[in-house]
């Protein structure tokens, strides 16, 4: 792929810019910061804030960082202009001492705001102290940076999931300030039992978060250039840095994870619905170009209201939970009755669970199946929100940005949905969960694609086999009536 610098729009427009990222060590901020160094590297400098660790400083953190191999294509020149400041999202003002402050009030062009709890069963006061206010801080912060050009906001396509159709508006929210207040003054204990209230039609706390830190903007974003990004289901890497790149067990990964190891059976979902997935590069590019986007249409226009992207696969190029199922070889049984999803659970779930971790002690072996399946439970419950349910996402927006690139733009920063094909997506995602989360080697591919077979087959042998137990205890006891009887 052709990265010439100072060759096109989008590059040119990051020459010489001084760009501050939060987030930078998530999944999303490392393909973000990748994609900057390596085609967009004649900035200035680059601010990552990072939380401080007692038994590394700044300069081992940094190395620590870039040591990663998906930053093996990254100039090294382009590392040199990396600077990190210590920070913390879930303190006031970020954690950042007032001489940061300051450093970074005198010199930031650019800020991409990518720092997110995204744990969705996350506590009210940590959501909110990480979501919300440190958005509101950064906000302020930002007033004072007079060489401002873009605030880049990464939200969540989800954060109006209340509503059938979501457009690409900031919609208002009734409780922020008041919610800040609560959060600080108030304890875990008294939030808990609050947080229902504060929920109300919000599936957890990382989604009534990131709605709320929508609002902020009205109040403290007044006047300053603002996009907000809002992607749906963030899942493996397309392309770039390499196809199926993945590192962390969140949403559709942590399914087919469960699906690799064997351990995931069944699931609540539609199958007809559609799975609104984004690959993780895709939404880095758009990252990317919205800000570069605003920029040309402040320099015609004054812009009163920020800026928003869904960048959302539902709108262009949908693809159902079924199709998913199909492309990976699933032999997860997808279903949305409740009723025939506790019986499945309990027979293909933890009856087997059960009778392995009852005989496991026999052989030397740890109880440790019924564990893991509590933790397979809590991660199906955290997503089966959003596999039961689709919404009309808006992205004209998000199309309009697209077609009015460059086409060596549309070549280096791509993020046309419509481009993917699922099938050959999905294989290397596959592949990328093996590599990258599992530690396989791709050589035993062939090997690794028979066991979930066979520990479906050894699932339905097992029931088999108790039902054959209890029949036979049951055929027993009713003879014994019969003949005492």
């Amino acid at each position: 792929m052709n990265t010439c610098l100072s060759e096109t729009p989008i590059q040119k427009f990051y020459e010489k810019e001084t760009i501050l990222i939060t987030g930078g060590t998530g999944f999303l901020g490392k393909v973000i910061i990748e994609k900057l160094m390596r085609s967009c590297q004649n900035f200035q400098k680059l601010y990552l804030i990072v939380r401080p660790k007692k038994d590394k400083d700044q300069r081992e953190r940094l190395k620590e960082q870039f040591e990663h191999f998906i930053y093996s294509k990254v100039n090294p020149l382009a590392k040199e202009k990396v600077s990190l400041i210590i920070g913390d999202c879930s303190k006031p003002m970020l954690g950042l001492s007032n001489t940061d402050q300051q450093e970074l009030q005198e010199n930031v062009t650019i800020i991409i705001h990518s720092a997110a709890t995204v744990r969705f069963d996350e506590k009210l006061k940590r959501a909110v102290a990480i979501n919300v206010i440190a958005t509101r801080d950064l906000l302020i912060l930002s007033n004072q940076m007079k060489k401002l050009k873009a605030f880049v906001h990464i939200s969540t396509a989800f954060s109006n999931c209340h509503l059938n159709k979501i457009e690409e508006k900031v919609y208002e929210t009734i409780i922020d300030d008041k919610l800040i207040t609560l959060t600080e003054y108030l304890d875990d204990q008294q939030l808990d039992q609050l947080t229902p209230k504060f929920l109300e039609n919000c599936p957890n706390t990382y989604i009534y978060t990131k709605r709320v830190a929508e609002s902020v903007f009205n109040k403290y974003g007044k006047g300053l250039p603002i996009v907000i990004v809002r992607p749906s289901i963030i899942t493996a890497s397309n392309k770039e840095p390499v196809p199926g790149w993945i590192d962390n067990l969140y949403g559709l990964t942590g399914v087919l994870v469960g699906h690799e190891s064997g351990f995931l059976r069944v699931m609540e979902c539609d199958p007809h619905a559609v799975a609104d997935i984004i690959p993780v590069d895709m939404v880095a590019n758009i990252v990317i170009a919205s800000a570069w986007n605003l920029d040309c249409k402040r320099k015609k226009d004054s812009i009163e209201h920020p800026l928003i992207y869904n960048i959302v696969s539902s709108a262009q190029n949908p693809i159902t939970w079924f199709n998913i199922s199909a492309y990976t070889n699933s032999t997860i049984k997808i279903e949305n009755d409740k009723i025939k999803l506790s019986i499945f659970k309990f027979f293909l779930h933890y009856l087997p669970a059960l009778l392995i971790d009852t005989i496991a002690p026999i052989f030397g072996k740890e109880k440790r199946l019924l564990k893991v399946l509590e933790k397979v439970d809590k991660l199906l419950q955290s997503i089966s929100f959003f596999c039961i349910r689709q919404w009309d996402l808006s992205n004209k927006n998000t199309q309009d940005l697209w077609k009015s690139l460059d086409q060596k733009d549309k070549e280096i920063f791509p993020f046309n949905i419509e481009d993917i094909n699922w099938e050959e997506y999905l294989y290397d995602y596959m592949r990328g969960i093996r590599q990258y989360m599992l530690k396989d080697d791709l050589s035993t591919i062939p090997d690794a694609k028979k066991r979930p077979k066979w520990l479906y087959l050894s699932h339905y042998m097992l029931l088999i086999i108790i039902i054959f137990v209890f029949g036979c205890i049951t055929w027993i006891t009713i003879c014994s009536f019969k003949i005492f009887g």
